[in-house]
């Protein structure tokens, strides 16, 4: 529908005046022998022309309106997570075709949402709030009516869906699953170190829960590969039980060992794929020691203590420098905190050793100058605060975006104020920030002199980070994981080899596993003309054989997710016959078999709070009526203007081209031309 024309009228003016005076000045003198009609004709017929050419030249728009009718849309949601034994995808499919005037969107969701119904309840999570937030995003700004969500009220992942930003929606519920307590026993956790060391008995705390066997006897066993190493049996007492079993298990072989508890299945229990839990230990055969030296107390130094007392790879031993009195050598990395003017021989002493070595310099930068010298630093003042910011450059190991945008949001650090000469040989991972601006001068940096790696954080206040680290995220784990690199970096060894392979340890049951190589030449240049050929082997034997793909000079591989299990690796590049051997874990995700007592509950309250209602499966005629109700399908009609250049309209440029030829056709016959 045409509105308007968008043009300036004082300029429309000029035109019309521009037609005039060229259409009279140019036939005027030719007044005379001309009849007077055919006078005014061609006099008109140009006077239209050169308008209409100098209206052009204005760049007239066209604004046209259009009506708009959107439908209500209705979202289907199907729970096809673990814990539903119900699919409804029939019923579903019925539910959408009894509904009428209105655009459905089918969609299935456990750890996230996915497109269409899915015919298998296989998710190993459930989470409310993802699938929420998503379907907020995907329909935000749209006529979005209500939302159909078929569920059992069970959710492991996530936040309270009843927090969740889609609340404005009505949200019908279809309530799935059993609320009543069925006879079931079940193994709902065991906790155990994920880390021992060869030799060592470790602790294991079995949970067992039991509904509806009071005077029955359960038989726990657990096996290591088919072996049994415990076993126990279990009077149960009481017709609700929570039990614990502790137990002491033995490592006794290096590398993953795959254990599996189970307890004996009743008659009339309902779920027995919950009787199994199956858990994995990787057993080392050392630990990194790290030794700590200061001459006083800090904050600082608790900070980093309390990260190092975490990790199991760490065996940290903390000593004042006049007391120490041990031989460097039994160390793999040596970290130094305020350490006094009368010390500085130790620091002359460890500089001659190769051994890492972990500075936290708070304001005396010459004092350790022996074990960095190719970094020079003038001291102006003192007590200057000093911001960081992650170098863009720094690429010795992965530094994610949740520790970088910790980073950007930490208090300062108090140092010294002055001119630093920092060769371009070493490795800047952390800058000093003003503001926005990144300057060259470091807060953490490293050196490598020979194959032995010096860190250098600079000025003091981390503890400051690991405090503003749990009041931004309720933990600290940016800051340990951050701590936890740079300590990981300074202890691993170069690999020299021209055949490097890189991978995590662990995977859970749901991720992609993937696998990144770099083969080099002679000189140590990237290469990647040669297949790289990866067999991994499980428990059982079974060969997956995988090729990697060659992306720029490197290589990359995504095999998926496997199934749960720990399996063997070795990559082999063909033609040289060189091989990498390892071995990595997927560890099972079982949270979805520990709950079998549907959460009608929160249904209800999700339902009434968003202005729904719930409904039970031989209900879904109900569910049809209440959708199908115009109060709760209402057309959104709206308006969409369009602008259009004049100049791009087809029909236009005839008519210039029409009033052309119609005047010279005149001047033709009227000999004129």
């Amino acid at each position: 529908m045409l509105d308007s024309i968008i043009f300036s009228s004082n300029l429309f003016v000029l035109c019309v005046l521009l037609g005039l005076l060229y259409s009279l000045s140019l036939y005027f003198k030719q007044q005379e022998t001309l009849n007077k009609k055919l006078f005014y004709v061609l006099t008109f017929l140009r006077f239209i022309l050169i308008t209409f050419l100098a209206f052009l030249i204005l760049d007239p728009v066209i604004k046209s309106s259009t009506k708009i009718f959107e439908k209500p849309i209705i979202v289907i949601l199907q729970d096809a997570s673990q814990s539903v034994k119900e699919n409804l995808n029939t019923e579903l499919d019925s539910l959408s075709n009894g509904l009428y005037d209105v655009e459905i969107y089918k969609y299935h969701f456990s750890d996230k949402l996915y497109e269409g119904f899915n015919e298998k309840n296989n998710g190993i999570y459930t989470n409310y709030s993802n699938a929420l937030n998503d379907i907020h995003d995907r329909f935000s700004n749209k006529n979005l009516s209500s939302i159909i969500m078929a569920t059992d009220g069970l959710y492991n992942n996530g936040s309270n869906p009843l927090y969740s930003d889609i609340l404005n929606t009505p949200i019908h519920t279809i309530c799935l699953g059993d609320t009543n307590i069925i006879r079931d026993n079940r193994i709902t956790d065991i906790k155990h170190n994920e880390i021992v060391f060869l030799g060592n008995d470790f602790m294991t705390e079995i949970y067992i829960e039991s509904d509806k066997f009071k005077g029955n006897s359960l038989l726990l066993k657990v096996e290591r590969r088919g072996a049994l190493v415990f076993k126990k049996t279990i009077n149960i007492s009481g017709d609700k039980e929570f039990l614990k079993v502790p137990l002491e298990l033995a490592a006794s072989d290096i590398g993953v060992q795959s254990y599996k508890a189970s307890i004996s299945v009743f008659e009339g229990e309902k779920i027995i794929s919950n009787n199994a839990y199956n858990f994995y230990v990787d057993v080392i055969n050392s630990k990194y020691n790290i030794l700590l030296l200061h001459d006083f107390s800090h904050p600082d130094i608790a900070a980093f203590v309390s990260v190092m007392d975490r990790n199991k790879d760490y065996d940290l031993e903390i000593s004042k420098t006049d007391d120490f009195e041990g031989n460097f050598f039994d160390y793999n990395l040596v970290v130094l905190h305020s350490i006094s003017e009368k010390n500085k021989d130790l620091i002359t002493s460890l500089s001659t050793k190769n051994i890492p070595v972990l500075i936290f310099c708070k304001q005396n930068y010459s004092l350790y100058s022996a074990l960095m010298p190719r970094m020079k630093f003038q001291n102006r003042s003192s007590n200057n605060e000093i911001f960081a910011a992650v170098n863009n450059d720094f690429n010795s190991f992965n530094i994610s975006s949740k520790i970088k945008d910790m980073i950007n949001s930490m208090p300062p650090l108090i140092s010294s104020f002055g001119v630093y000469d920092v060769s371009p040989s070493l490795n800047l991972m952390l800058n000093q920030r003003v503001g926005s601006t990144f300057t060259d001068n470091p807060v953490c940096i490293f050196d490598n002199i020979e194959d032995k790696k010096v860190g250098f954080l600079i000025g003091e206040g981390w503890w400051r980070w690991k405090l503003k680290d749990y009041q931004l995220n309720n933990n600290n784990d940016n800051f340990n994981n951050l701590m936890n690199k740079i300590t990981q970096y300074l202890l691993v060894k170069d690999d020299k080899s021209k055949f490097r392979l890189f991978y995590d340890k662990e995977f859970n049951q749901n991720n992609s596993i993937l696998f990144e190589a770099e083969v080099y030449n002679d000189n140590y240049e990237l290469d990647n003309n040669e297949e790289i050929k990866l067999t991994l082997t499980n428990t059982d034997k079974e060969e997956y054989v995988f090729l990697f793909d060659r992306i720029d000079d490197k290589y990359h591989l995504d095999v998926g997710n496997l199934e749960y299990g720990s399996y063997d690796l070795i990559a082999k590049i063909e033609k040289r016959g060189v091989t990498k051997k390892g071995s990595f874990l997927v560890k099972p995700v079982q949270i979805e078999l520990l709950k079998t007592v549907a959460d009608h509950q929160l249904l209800f309250n999700l339902s009434q709070q968003t202005g729904g209602q719930s409904f039970l499966v031989n209900n879904l005629n109900d569910l049809i009526q209440v959708v199908n109700n115009k109060e709760e399908k209402q057309i959104i009609t709206s308006f969409e203007d369009t602008l259009k250049q004049v100049i791009d309209i087809e029909w236009i440029l005839l008519i210039l081209l029409l009033l052309i030829s119609i005047e010279w056709f005149f001047r033709k016959y009227n000999g004129l031309i």
